[in-house]
C-alpha cells in the first residue's frame, strides 16, 4: 500500500512538473513569436541591396520578422506582385509608383532612396554607332522598360531636346537581359542605363554615352509600398520591419565589400559592378515635405498628359504612423 502510496505522489509530481515545462515552452514560444511579411524586391534597379543585406544579416529576424523574399525585375513587377496578393510589400519608383497607386488598395510606408546630383549623372544616354549626338536620336529606336520611371526621364529628356515622342520609336522590354539582346541585334539604337548595366550594354560593339540626365531638371525617389489591411492590421510588423531596413542601410554604407558579396551570391553581380552601384545609390527611409511636393508635381505632370487616367487624393495614399513610431525624426510631412 505504502508502496502505491508513492508511486502515486510520484506521478503526481512528475505530472506538475511536466505541465509546468509545457506552460514555459508555450511561453517561450509566444515570446519569440514573429509575423511573416511577404517581400517583393526588385533584381534590376539597384537590387534592393539595404533589404537583401537585412534578410543575409540576420536584421529581420532580430526585429521578430521572418520575411519571405520574392525577386522580381523592376519595381513596377513588385507592385504587380502586390495588386496580386502575391507579396505584402514592394517597392516602386515614382513614376511607377503614381500609376498605380489608384489601382488598388495600397499605401505609401516610405522612401526607399533619393536621387543626388551625382548619382542623375551617373544615369546615361547610351547608343549604337553611327549616334554621336543626342539631337540624332530623332527617327530612332529607343527601348524603354514599359510602366517604369524610364518612360518619365525619356519624355523628359526628349522634350528637352525639343524632339517630338512621335518621332521616335519606342521599343518596349520586360528585363535588362532583353534590353541587351535588342541592342546586340539592332532592335534598340539607344537605351537609358546606370550602376552596373552600363558596363554591359558599353561592352556591345560601338556602344557608347552621348548624355547623361544631369542635361536636365530631373529627380528620382523610390518608396516601400504596402497593402493598406495588411499594414494596417500589422502596424507593430511594419514598425519592425522598417527597423531592420534601417540596419540593412547602416551596413551597405559601413561595408561595401560585405554588400559585394551578397550581391554577388544572390545576384551574381561582379564585385566590381556592385561597388560602382553603391557609389551611386542614395538609400534613404524617411518621408519629407518634399516627397509629397514631389509626388504631387509628378502625378499632375501624369494627368496633364493624360497619363494617368484616374486621379486620387495622394494624402489618402500615405501610412507613416509605422514610420513616425519606429524614427519620428524622419518624417517632417504633416497633412
Amino acid at each position: 500500500m505504502k508502496r502505491l502510496n508513492g508511486l502515486l505522489v510520484f506521478s503526481l509530481v512528475l505530472s506538475l512538473f511536466l505541465a509546468g515545462c509545457s506552460n514555459n515552452s508555450a511561453t517561450g514560444a509566444e515570446d519569440e513569436e514573429t509575423a511573416k511579411i511577404r517581400i517583393g524586391i526588385d533584381t534590376a534597379a539597384g537590387g534592393s541591396l539595404q533589404i537583401r543585406a537585412a534578410n543575409a544579416e540576420g536584421y529581420f529576424k532580430d526585429h521578430q520578422i521572418n520575411p519571405s523574399i520574392s525577386n522580381f525585375a523592376y519595381g513596377i513587377d513588385t507592385i504587380n506582385a502586390l495588386l496580386t496578393e502575391q507579396t505584402d510589400t514592394g517597392l516602386a519608383a515614382d513614376y511607377a509608383l503614381l500609376n498605380s497607386l489608384n489601382r488598388g488598395d495600397l499605401v505609401v510606408l516610405s522612401s526607399l532612396t533619393h536621387s543626388t546630383p551625382e548619382t542623375i549623372k551617373q544615369s546615361e544616354i547610351l547608343a549604337v554607332k553611327g549616334i554621336d549626338e543626342p539631337s540624332q536620336l530623332k527617327g530612332k529606336k529607343i527601348g524603354v522598360a514599359k510602366g517604369t520611371v524610364f518612360e518619365y526621364h525619356w519624355a523628359k529628356y526628349l522634350e528637352h531636346l525639343e524632339i517630338k515622342e512621335e518621332d521616335i520609336e519606342y521599343v518596349p522590354y520586360s528585363t535588362p537581359d532583353e534590353a541587351l539582346v535588342g541592342v546586340k541585334k539592332g532592335d534598340i539604337d539607344a537605351v537609358l542605363a546606370s550602376g552596373a548595366l552600363l558596363e554591359k550594354f558599353k561592352a556591345i560593339d560601338g556602344v557608347h554615352k552621348i548624355d547623361d540626365l544631369s542635361s536636365i531638371d530631373i529627380a528620382v525617389s523610390s518608396y516601400l509600398v504596402a497593402n493598406k489591411k495588411f499594414a494596417e492590421e500589422n502596424q507593430q510588423a511594419i514598425v519592425n520591419l522598417l527597423k531592420a531596413i534601417k540596419e540593412g542601410i547602416a551596413y551597405v554604407k559601413e561595408n561595401p565589400d560585405g554588400t559585394a558579396e551578397i550581391a554577388y551570391k544572390e545576384l551574381k553581380v561582379k564585385k566590381e559592378d556592385t561597388l560602382r552601384d553603391l557609389e551611386r545609390s542614395n538609400y534613404t527611409l524617411e518621408f519629407k515635405q518634399e516627397d509629397f511636393d514631389h509626388l504631387s508635381d509628378m502625378k499632375q505632370w501624369l494627368l496633364d498628359r493624360k497619363l494617368l487616367k484616374q486621379d486620387y487624393s495622394l494624402q489618402e495614399k500615405l501610412y507613416l504612423e509605422p514610420l513616425r513610431e519606429a524614427f519620428p525624426e524622419s518624417v517632417t510631412y504633416e497633412k
